[in-house]
């Protein structure tokens, strides 16, 4: 069984997912969580950024292993399913919503393919197969009660990245949960609800 829309056959199977949102929005969300994203072409999942949308909320993450990273940003209406999106292809959304931040931006999902459009001016990727990292599991490990430890190492520029996602003057905290136990990252932004992990470095004295 198949249905026509906008002249593209719809078999079965497939669903038409539909969702806007502020360019700006998406912009801030879409950089902040690349910046996460592996840079290895080689592991497909790592090199790319799921989003998903629903309950007024487009929501996007990306993991290098190292760390892991989840926004929120609000939706103007409408929904869309989880799609795996390569890391590439981001950028070149990215670009599209910069020179669109302030108009509404519309993701459109038909199948394998996901149509980033605002005023004319739109972009169709090839999404990937794969399934990403169970990032609510992840999350709800790294819960319990802040726990005092010895010490922790981490990469640097990793900060720097929290840094330029919170943007000037907002705060970053971090919480630790126990030796080698995942970094809780709160990171404090007006616009978008963020959430991220980092793991700790093994180090000696």
């Amino acid at each position: 069984m198949s249905t026509m829309t906008d002249n593209k056959i719809i078999t079965a199977g497939e669903s038409l997912n539909n969702l806007e949102l502020e360019g700006a929005l998406l912009l801030e969300l879409l950089e902040g969580v690349s910046s996460h994203a592996g840079r290895d072409k080689s592991l497909p999942t790592l090199n790319a950024v799921e989003v998903e949308g629903g309950g007024g909320l487009l929501v996007a993450r990306a993991t290098d292993r190292y760390r892991l990273i989840e926004g929120g940003a609000r939706a103007l209406e409408g929904s869309l399913d989880k799609a795996l999106i390569s890391l590439d292809d981001t950028k070149h959304i990215i670009a599209l919503a910069k020179a669109h931040k302030g108009h509404r931006v519309a993701l459109n999902r038909l199948g394998d393919s996901l149509t980033v459009s605002s005023l004319g001016d739109s972009l169709t990727v090839t999404l990937r197969d794969g399934i990403f990292f169970p990032t609510e599991e992840l999350f709800t490990k790294s819960e319990g009660e802040p726990s005092p430890i010895t010490g922790v190492a981490f990469n640097p520029a990793f900060m720097a990245d929290y840094a330029k996602i919170a943007g000037k003057g907002a705060g970053i905290k971090l919480y630790f949960t126990g030796e080698g136990k995942p970094i809780r990252v709160r990171i404090t932004s007006d616009t978008i609800n963020w959430r991220a992990l980092l793991m700790p470095m093994r180090y000696t004295d």
